[in-house]
């Protein structure tokens, strides 16, 4: 009778096992929103040394943890959950629609002084959300896998001319990248390459049909914004799918 209430009592002051997620650059235990390890000063889902489900000690060459099975080429939720970020690339692609189709449908009226404000004003919250969801789609993106880092790949659009040759690399690229990691996951669900290019040259043409005010730039900018639309809503899913895995 004693010897169980000792070991009750040992039993219980016995500190429970750290819990997921750890560290992938030192093993140690973190929280879920840390940006950085204490442990070790790194960002902690951004390496591929130790398992972030089980802390096991990873090899280089490794896609999937022997001890766990969780896969170790992870993407980067720095400062969210993945539900948080779902939530987050929900909203951002909602408003940056809505608002972009709000600019289109005012057009008309943008020869007056109120409708070309209120045009110029959610063009630029849609131009702004767009960015947003654009870094936050790369970000996704393991660093093994991706071409260019999130905030070159929005900066690098607002370069005049180089941007031409940018918009093939970071709209097409990400159709492109983002299919290549749903497939390392093993993900049926595919992104749209095909709108990707398509995105990417009707962003070229956009600028072009700047210059010139004919019936033939104002179809080349209502095409470019309907596959604008159905280009993000098509990566977002991706994202998602990928997302889902990691809740």
């Amino acid at each position: 009778m004693q010897f169980e209430i000792v070991k009750n009592a040992m039993t219980d002051s016995t500190p429970a096992a750290p819990q997921p997620p750890f560290c992938t650059n030192c093993g140690n235990a973190v929280a879920k929103q840390a940006i950085v390890c204490m442990s070790c000063g790194a960002r902690p889902f951004e390496h591929k040394k130790f398992c972030r489900q089980c802390s096991v000690k990873l090899n280089p060459e490794q896609v999937i943890c022997i001890q766990c099975g969780a896969f170790v080429t992870g993407c980067d939720f720095v400062g969210a959950s993945p539900a948080d970020t779902t939530k987050k690339l929900n909203t951002y692609f909602k408003v940056m629609w809505i608002t972009l189709v709000v600019a289109l449908v005012a057009s008309p009226f943008y020869h007056i002084a109120i409708g070309l404000a209120f045009g110029v004003i959610t063009l630029i919250v849609s131009l702004v959300y767009c960015c947003m969801l654009h870094y936050q789609l790369w970000k996704l993106i393991p660093r093994d896998i991706a071409r260019t880092t999130p905030g070159i790949a929005v900066g690098f659009l607002f370069i005049p001319f180089f941007n031409f040759y940018w918009c093939f690399v970071s709209y097409f690229g990400l159709s492109k990248d983002l299919n290549k990691t749903l497939r390392q996951r093993g993900i049926s669900h595919q992104v749209s390459e095909g709108l990707g290019l398509s995105c990417a040259i009707f962003s070229v043409l956009s600028w072009v049909a700047l210059i010139d005010d004919s019936i033939l730039s104002v179809l080349i900018t209502v095409a470019g914004c309907i596959v604008c639309i159905f280009f993000y809503k098509s990566v977002k899913d991706g994202a998602i799918a990928l997302l889902e895995q990691e809740q």
